[in-house]
């Protein structure tokens, strides 16, 4: 559409009808006027489907049918994605308004890869609770041994970085997107947007509350496999979580 290279958005989706209509509002009231909107049901039995098709004029392409998870979700419409830049945006987040123009514009650096902005973390009602943010610069290195961090609702990636280095891990259920990051961090470049680009939901039913303790295996398989030090902020810090996360533990079973 004239000079404005298409944005794909990508959301997965399973039984999220509390919350993907906020989803969907937040991505088709963007002003960017080139964004091709995607949403990949996993087969929802609630008020989702209803949801979805009240919006279907503004929704590129969706379907509702059985996955493998997020990972085969978010590939399968990736596959399709005909977008220059592309994102995923989960059913119980949302996007800020007017982002999509800011990381088109961080783009124009050719030798960026992943653009990616700030969090508001919100609970279930939508009342804030923080920001998230990484404060050390976004490298490959700081990534895998320091401690940067991605947040990903909040960011894309060229398209043509998945067609030439892969998709996600499907074998990986928690930790899917920081083994993506690692995989693109040896080829690219990563773009840090100084603002709010997503809102990041935290619910009962959201894998950040109910499973992060299934994160860390996963993350300590991905370090081992990218070579990461044994001794660096990063281990540090996993190990600190696991001491918590065992402490926490103990205390439930007295």
């Amino acid at each position: 559409m004239g000079n404005y290279p298409k944005v794909t958005i990508i959301t997965p989706s399973l039984n999220q009808g509390q919350f993907i209509e906020n989803t969907i509002l937040s991505v088709i009231n963007q002003d960017y006027p080139n964004i091709e909107y995607i949403i990949m049901d996993g087969g929802s039995t609630d008020n989702t489907l209803n949801i979805i098709k009240k919006y279907d004029y503004a929704i590129v392409y969706w379907e509702s049918r059985p996955d493998k998870g997020e990972a085969d979700a978010v590939n399968k419409g990736l596959k399709i994605a005909t977008g220059k830049y592309v994102g995923w945006l989960c059913s119980d987040d949302y996007l800020e308004q007017g982002v999509i123009w800011d990381i088109v514009k961080a783009f124009e650096d050719p030798e960026v890869g992943t653009v990616c902005g700030k969090l508001r973390i919100i609970n279930e009602k939508g009342e804030f609770i923080n920001y998230r943010f990484s404060t050390v610069p976004i490298t490959f290195d700081n990534l895998l041994n320091g401690n940067a961090q991605i947040l990903q609702p909040g960011s894309f990636h060229r398209l043509e970085l998945f067609q030439r280095y892969g998709y996600l891990d499907e074998n990986l259920n928690y930790a899917m997107d920081y083994e993506l990051w690692l995989r693109f961090g040896k080829y690219s470049t990563f773009k840090q947007l100084d603002k709010i680009v997503a809102n990041h939901r935290f619910h009962e039913k959201s894998k950040t509350i109910t499973a992060y303790a299934k994160f860390i295996p996963e993350i300590k398989r991905i370090r081992k496999k990218y070579g990461g030090k044994m001794l660096c902020a990063k281990s540090i810090g996993i190990f600190r979580y696991e001491l918590i996360y065992l402490f926490k533990k103990i205390l439930r079973l007295q």
